[in-house]
């Protein structure tokens, strides 16, 4: 852990923005739940961990979704968010990377799955009456 994590965590705190960032960033990383907008990033990734039950690592979501090619996309950084919120899960599972590095296997929650209901992607079971 690094030391200014270290110092933080004796108060179960760690600031999610750099004094650097604008208002923006720091009003995101407030605590609040992270906004999921139909066609955002977050949607988009979320998207793709349903339609793969089994689970992914960060990369190939990347890969899966197309935002590996968009160099202005931290799509990493998404799926870190969307873990954090509890809207995917460690499987505890383990994949290599394409450069052969050991990355940790997520899967979507029902949480997750809730969200993408709530968005009108998917129907739940009991609301198509199956």
């Amino acid at each position: 852990m690094n030391m200014q994590k270290e110092f933080f965590s004796d108060w179960g705190v760690f600031p999610h923005a750099r004094n650097s960032d604008p208002q923006t960033s720091k009003d995101a990383g407030n605590g609040e739940e992270i906004k999921i907008r139909w066609g955002s990033q977050r949607h988009l990734i979320l998207s793709v961990y349903n339609e793969n039950p089994d689970g992914l690592i960060d990369e190939q979501v990347g890969e899966i979704s197309g935002l590996i090619e968009n160099r202005s996309c931290c799509y990493w950084k998404r799926c870190s968010e969307l873990r954090q919120a509890g809207y995917i899960e460690l499987t505890g599972g383990k994949s290599k990377s394409k450069c052969g590095y050991d990355q940790r296997v997520c899967k979507i929650t029902q949480k997750g799955i809730n969200k993408l209901e709530l968005l009108g992607q998917i129907t739940s079971p009991t609301s198509s009456g199956v």
